[in-house]
């Protein structure tokens, strides 16, 4: 099953590559094996990225054009630094992936 949003914005680029549930089932199974118990299930998709609920506590950002995957790892090395220093909590990451044999980008 591919997810894709039910109200994509106008000029929303295509996706460069489709995500779905199995693709990020296999990305978890490969990198980060002790998640792989955990309900996974769509969450958004946006211009760069779709968006995955992992558990109760968790999320999965998985980029589906190449743009996306640079901001997301920029957004990786500036989440972290932030969040200690802001008032309010933000997101933080909690575990990074890679490029694979299967899917282009971390």
């Amino acid at each position: 099953m591919t997810f894709e949003p039910t109200l994509a914005a106008p000029g929303t680029p295509p996706a460069e590559f489709e995500i779905d549930a199995d693709l990020v089932r296999r990305l978890l199974e490969e990198q980060h094996p002790d998640l792989t118990d955990l309900e996974l299930g769509p969450a958004a998709s946006g211009w760069d990225n779709s968006n995955w609920r992992l558990g109760a506590d968790l999320a999965v950002r998985v980029p589906r054009r190449e743009l996306g995957a640079r901001l997301i790892r920029s957004e990786q090395d500036w989440l972290g630094q932030l969040a200690p220093r802001l008032p309010v909590p933000i997101s933080e990451p909690v575990r990074a992936g890679r490029a694979t044999s299967f899917f282009p980008w971390p």
